[in-house]
């Protein structure tokens, strides 16, 4: 048996980067019950009568990606951006992250001629208004068996404190009473003939830690009809269930780290206006009792791993986290730890520990792991975690790579790379295949703003400077995901004043910007500024500069790459429809305005449906019409109830075709490459299956870059 918190082991029983530069560069890459507390008492929730002003919005933060270096949740780490269909009526979750006003106008007016023309922009603030990057933001070598890359020295983030403390709350907040109710009102809602929806008695509450605490959500609507509902997010070992009489409860028992006073938002939507809504947060405040000993001790966890499949002689890194829901850190125990296995603590985590071995035989490995419980050793609980052992054989692929094929046709074949790809078990296999069969790589969450950038004056560039360093070893081209987007936003700036935001917006972009220089080539400079009907959206950079945010942001990329390939990324514009019309009203605005975009990246989060290739070809032309270059961007192609692997197949090569045919198309990249990784993983939506066996959409790649 194996034990953590020791070291030894008891034995087991670019503007210039048009065509001709990228066809050098393609060249190139190819030869190289609440303690009796009251929830019923009323707060004041009654709705206003008119509209009203700013859009607070609900945090729309996605949260799907790995955090900072540990390696150790185990989820797929992607980000899909909008979440789409193949059939077209996917959107994005419908509450947008705006900033601080009270109600929400709803949508702005359609894009038509809100970008200022031929704009100068003044110097960049001096001072600036945050800190530049300093030495002690820059990542140090990470030093031990942390990672299972052998090409470079790969760097971790330095070990700081970068919570941010903002809004803790105190007695007194929680003394002052129930926040107001926040109403969203799309203009073209008649307040006086639509009520809107509220809440009934509903307040802040009290519960001791270690208690149960039930509050129940009750929506009403004075026109009839039953609200929807749903909320922000839920605490941590909460539960959210359906009463099925129209309202919802929220039951939770608050445990020792959750003593002190947290907020719980929920939002009702009207019955036949889905943005006509009133948002409203609660207050929970947890107390501990006087005698703590009464508080239930929960059996500690080891965090969920997935299985995994991996290759005989290379280096398998697996990053094992115990948890404890009462805020002790158990004790791991691995019972049969492979031969010549090493183990050590994670540099900042304590929960987590870092096994590394290397496997010599094809097999099946199961390591049999146990987190036992701080204060009580008789409270534990286990998880059998299965690695697949196959040889190098196993994932020889017949056929040329896709990589080859490409580039003799000056296209660029990519794939979004997964965060911290390199602490994964699987991450040599991983690393190795992507290298033989793209060259081209995207950020997949490296470069989002809440994790480069989460304080101000304090940046985490680990996760790309290694990503970097890898394409450079590789030879893939590499393409920066995203500077400017609505989500994954750091609370300060999400808090900043409106008339400071374009500085912040200026002075994020050129750090990230000119810190990879020549090594990002590309770039997605704005991301998903449109709503579903072809408005703009909503959003923390249209609050403060209206629609000239997007022209801003463009024109300090061009200041701080003026060879870099400047790009708009959007998700469900390719196929005919408002928000299609509104990207080619958008961009014909920035081209006339002398904005200096260069392309429009399409993300096609498709199912195996998907039918509309006449309009993907339209709207192919109509960007190229406006002398803008067509990369697609994030494409994935779903399999769920009753579609086959078959009519994935044929969705990837048709897109495919759709790009060949359009001179003005560089890129064809999938978001991902295994289905082991990605956002979409319960529907299967890319090139490999989880254990990185080609499939039919493989081949089919394969063969339609190979003809004529």
């Amino acid at each position: 048996m194996f034990h953590s918190r020791s070291t030894s082991f008891l034995k087991p029983g670019f503007c210039g980067l048009k065509i001709g530069l990228l066809s050098l560069m393609l060249v190139f890459l190819a030869a190289c019950g609440s303690s009796g507390s009251d929830n019923t008492a009323p707060a004041d929730d009654t709705p206003p009568t008119q509209d009203g002003g700013e859009d607070t919005g609900a945090d729309d933060a996605d949260t799907s990606g790995q955090g900072d270096d540990a390696g150790s949740t185990d989820t797929a780490g992607s980000d899909g951006d909008g979440s789409t269909t193949g059939t077209a009526t996917g959107s994005d979750s419908g509450t947008d992250d705006t900033g601080n006003g009270s109600t929400d106008s709803g949508s702005s007016d359609p894009v038509s001629s809100e970008i200022t023309a031929d704009r100068v922009l003044d110097p960049l603030p001096n001072p600036p208004l945050t800190a530049a990057p300093g030495a002690d933001s820059e990542p140090v070598r990470a030093l031990g068996p942390v990672s299972n890359v052998t090409e470079f020295f790969v760097v971790r983030n330095p070990t700081r404190d970068l919570e941010d403390d903002y809004g803790i709350l105190t007695d007194e907040d929680f003394a002052a009473g129930p926040l107001p109710a926040v109403y969203h009102i799309p203009e073209h809602v008649d307040t006086s003939t639509n009520s809107l929806p509220y809440f009934d008695n509903l307040t802040d509450v009290e519960v001791f830690a270690g208690e149960e605490l039930t509050v129940i959500f009750k929506p009403l609507d004075d026109d009839g009809g039953i609200p929807g509902l749903f909320p922000n997010a839920i605490p941590a070992g909460a539960r959210y269930v359906d009463n099925f009489n129209g309202t919802r409860s929220l039951i939770w028992r608050p445990l020792q780290p959750q003593v002190g006073i947290q907020e719980f938002t929920i939002t009702a939507t009207d019955p036949v206006e889905p943005y006509y809504r009133t948002e409203r947060t609660i207050r929970i405040k947890v107390k501990m009792p006087s005698d703590p000993s009464g508080i239930v001790n929960i059996a500690p966890v080891v965090n969920e791993i997935w299985p995994r499949t991996v290759r005989v002689n290379d280096f398998v890194t697996l990053y094992i986290k115990v948890s404890d829901a009462n805020g002790t850190i158990p004790s791991l125990e691995i019972a049969n730890p492979p031969a010549g296995a090493t183990i050590v603590p994670h540099y900042s985590e304590e929960a987590i520990s870092i096994l590394r071995f290397v496997p010599q035989t094809a097999e099946a490995i199961d390591l049999e792991l146990t987190a036992r419980d701080a204060e009580d050793t008789s409270l534990s609980t286990s998880r059998t975690v299965t690695l697949e052992v196959l040889e190098d054989s196993d994932f020889i692929r017949p056929g040329s790579r896709l990589r080859e094929l490409a580039a003799s046709r000056d296209l660029l074949i990519g794939y979004a790379a997964l965060q911290g790809f390199y602490e994964q078990p699987d991450g040599a296999l991983y690393a190795d295949i992507a290298a033989e069969e793209f060259n081209f790589v995207t950020t997949e969450n490296s470069l989002k703003w809440d994790l480069v950038n989460p304080l101000p004056g304090k940046y985490r560039w680990a996760q790309a400077d290694n990503l970097v360093q890898h394409a450079k070893t590789r030879r893939q081209a590499v393409h920066g995901h995203t500077l400017v987007w609505h989500r994954q936003l750091p609370g300060w700036i999400k808090r900043s004043a409106l008339d400071e935001r374009e500085g912040h917006m200026r002075e994020f972009i050129d750090r990230v910007i000119t810190r990879y220089g020549d090594d990002i080539p590309i770039w997605d400079v704005v991301n998903e500024a449109l709503e579903e009907d072809g408005s703009f959206r909503q959003s923390t950079w249209y609050e403060a500069m209206g629609a000239d945010f997007i022209d801003i942001a463009f024109r300090q990329a061009r200041l701080s790459a003026p060879e870099a390939v400047l790009l708009y990324n959007e998700y469900d514009v390719s196929f005919a429809g408002p928000k299609s019309d509104g990207l080619i009203a958008l961009m014909t605005a920035l081209t006339d305005a002398g904005t200096p975009v260069d392309g429009v990246g399409f993300q096609m989060h498709l199912d195996a449906d998907f039918d509309r290739y006449e309009e993907v070809a339209a709207t192919f032309g109509k960007i190229a019409a406006l002398d803008l270059d067509i990369y697609i961007t994030e494409l994935d192609v779903s399999i769920r109830s009753g579609m086959s692997e078959e009519q994935q197949a044929e969705v990837y090569e048709e897109v495919l075709s759709l790009c060949l045919d359009q001179p003005r198309c560089k890129a064809y990249q999938a978001w991902g490459f295994t289905d082991m990784y990605s956002w979409r993983r319960e529907f299967n939506p890319l090139l490999l299956d989880r254990r990185y066996q080609p499939k039919p959409a493989y081949f089919a790649i394969q063969e339609r870059l190979g003809q004529n």
